[in-house]
């Protein structure tokens, strides 16, 4: 009997050996057919022309001879595109795009979501990009000191409550004392700088690459910026504001693959996403279209996640 026991025990092995062999194999080999990569957005946006631009570059650095495959997939702020990659077989052909915090506030509201974004395979950081706080022109508030004496509340557009935007609204002004109400109901950072531009509202709290043009067109006038430093002495930053956390204020777009993906593919994809992040082809289309690159690898996103998630818990009374 006992020989029988150990004879069934090290065929057990033998197959786990086997297994972990064609599993090592199947990683070394990787990739073997195209890649998807999941857009959790409509086609034309930021976050798509960024995805797509890149798509190519990557698939110059990676081994063997394969396609990168964009495929948007639009739908409750992200949470659609989200569940996408969380669901998908974790073989390295479905890896995905996402926005930060704007598919975490969800998970940190309790929601049912589908997904834990501490369970994701993390792979690269592609940018980070700050929130300033930005009026008209021609506005009379002309620093954070104007806004701060304000006697009466500061309108703000956003799009609605739960968003990124009306969140980034909440705390700053929260944390500030300084008296505030939001106008909702904006579909988007586009429209909701339209909304600033006819009056609808006195100021807004938007992504520097949302501003940026009506920066550079002088429809707007930028008094702070939080997530980044500022090198403009008329831009506070939050050190000069006195409130250094919302230092950690920013949206950050990243790339993931679903749970438990193998760390060999885990690695071959960070090789060559760095790789395609710094290709001059790519950088040149990052100067072309003034959009930004903050390159980090996977442990990095992953602690990167990791302290955002500990940031916004920290104000978890503003998140509903």
């Amino acid at each position: 009997m006992s020989n029988r026991k150990s004879l069934r025990g090290s065929r057990r092995c033998l197959f786990a050996a086997l297994l972990l062999a064609v599993a090592a194999g199947a990683s070394a080999q990787y990739p073997q057919r195209d890649i998807e990569i999941v857009i959790p957005f409509n086609s034309g946006g930021g976050f798509d022309s960024y995805v797509r631009a890149l798509a190519p570059w990557l698939e110059k650095h990676l081994p063997n001879d394969v396609r990168v495959i964009p495929r948007n997939a639009p739908g409750a702020g992200g949470r659609r595109g989200t569940n996408d990659v969380y669901r998908a077989k974790p073989d390295g052909y479905t890896i995905g795009a996402f926005n930060l915090p704007g598919v975490l506030i969800p998970q940190l509201q309790d929601m049912s979501i589908g997904y834990d974004l501490s369970r994701v395979t993390w792979l690269a950081t592609l940018s980070e990009d700050p929130y300033v706080y930005a009026v008209r022109t021609d506005s009379p508030l002309r620093s954070m000191r104007d806004v701060a004496a304000s006697d009466t509340p500061i309108l703000y557009s956003a799009t609605g409550p739960g968003s990124t935007s009306y969140i980034a609204t909440t705390i700053v002004n929260e944390r500030l004392a300084i008296p505030f109400e939001i106008v909702t109901g904006y579909t988007g950072s586009s429209a909701y700088m339209v909304g600033l531009l006819r009056g609808d509202v006195d100021a807004v709290l938007v992504n520097l690459s949302a501003a940026r043009p009506y920066v550079k067109s002088g429809d707007i006038r930028v008094l702070a910026i939080f997530g980044a430093e500022s090198d403009d002495p008329a831009v506070a930053d939050a050190e000069d504001l006195g409130v250094p956390e919302l230092g950690q204020l920013n949206l950050v777009r990243t790339l993931g693959a679903p749970p438990n993906l193998p760390p060999a593919v885990r690695q071959t994809l960070e090789q060559a996403l760095l790789a395609a992040l710094a290709d001059p082809g790519f950088t040149d289309w990052l100067s072309a279209t003034g959009n930004d690159v903050s390159p980090a690898g996977a442990a990095d996103t992953e602690s990167a996640v990791h302290a955002m998630s500990q940031f916004y818990e920290n104000f978890k009374q503003f998140l509903d």
